[in-house]
């Protein structure tokens, strides 16, 4: 088993122009990840599943091990399972690291296109019904529809769904932060009130999620992560280290391995692994990672129940015919 303190990990990829990581006040921790991964399939240059490769597809799922790999041609999804603590309390965590090419996009994926804004399923069923590779549970804006709150400004496989949003960054939880997710795989953060909801459209943004907070941009924390955001909980963020390239995390929380984390350390973890900017996704009970089909995490418990929440829909890349519906 490799050892690993993750702090080591930034200063490794030298990311041009990147501030030294103590510049960025991260906490570091020691974590124990899987064992190295030897047995990988013709690779091309890029380390995607090479054209030579009689396989349109390689997928390797190691639960124990907590090591999960999938490649194809345009498409690498690679997750590790780690251990460690934090203030002297067991944590699990697993970080994803996403490639891919032209394409293949991040996007949602309801659990009925149909009614987008109310059916719900639990998310591993979503993934399994769209075929889907990878996907993490999103921003759960069904939740304020049925309860009446600011939904935020939702756009969805370019639909106008809500636009009732703040006009300025808050603390407040959530604090509707957006995450516009584009056909050509770009993705962008913004805090609400800088663009609207035609803005988005006309610059071809496909979906648009509400919740937030922004973990950090250019590599600097966002102010708002010790103000409203320090309690422990299960959590899930999605980062960007460049072009075609995201990390997705997920902390667990609420059962007996891992006592769930606030969102300075879910930063640090993205910081040391090369994110420029972050995003916060729902967490508690809907943060979920699917890998084909199947959820990595042990989503705890909650109000008597072990399982992730039922949603509206699910952010992900990828669909493969190897994902039994």
């Amino acid at each position: 088993m490799r050892r690993i303190c993750l702090i080591w990990l930034a200063a490794l990829l030298m990311l041009p122009g990147a501030p030294p990581a103590a510049a960025q006040d991260i906490r570091p921790v020691e974590a124990q990840g899987p064992p190295s991964f030897t047995a990988y399939p013709a690779l091309d240059a890029a380390g995607f599943l090479a054209l030579e490769w009689p396989e349109p597809e390689f997928v390797h799922a190691d639960e124990e091990a907590g090591y999960w790999l999938y490649l194809s041609s345009n498409l690498r999804v690679e997750i590790s399972r780690y251990t460690g603590s934090l203030d002297r309390r067991a944590l699990v965590w697993f970080m994803a690291d996403i490639h891919f090419r032209e394409g293949q996009a991040f996007r949602a994926y309801p659990a009925n296109p149909k009614n987008p804004a109310r059916a719900q399923a639990r998310p591993a069923r979503i993934a399994r019904d769209n075929q889907v590779v990878y996907a993490q549970n999103g921003d759960l804006f069904s939740y304020r529809v049925y309860n009446k709150l600011k939904t935020g400004l939702i756009i969805r496989d370019g639909r106008l769904l809500y636009q009732d949003t703040f006009t300025k960054p808050r603390a407040a939880i959530p604090p509707l932060d957006e995450l516009a997710l584009y056909p050509d795989g770009r993705v962008e953060m913004r805090t609400p009130g800088i663009l609207s909801a035609q803005d988005y459209l006309d610059l071809g943004a496909r979906d648009v999620l509400a919740f937030g907070p922004i973990l950090f941009k250019d590599r600097v924390k966002d102010d708002r992560l010790g103000i409203s955001f320090t309690h422990r909980e299960p959590r899930s963020a999605l980062g960007v280290v460049g072009p075609s390239h995201l990390v997705g995390i997920l902390v667990e929380g609420r059962n007996k391995r891992s006592a769930g984390a606030n969102l300075q350390f879910v930063a640090d973890r993205l910081l040391e692994w090369g994110c420029v900017e972050a995003f916060t996704l729902d967490g508690g009970q809907t943060a979920a990672m699917v890998f084909m089909g199947q959820e990595v995490m042990d989503p705890g418990i909650y109000h008597g129940f072990q399982q992730a929440r039922k949603q509206q829909d699910i952010i992900g890349i990828g669909v493969s015919h190897l994902v039994a519906p």
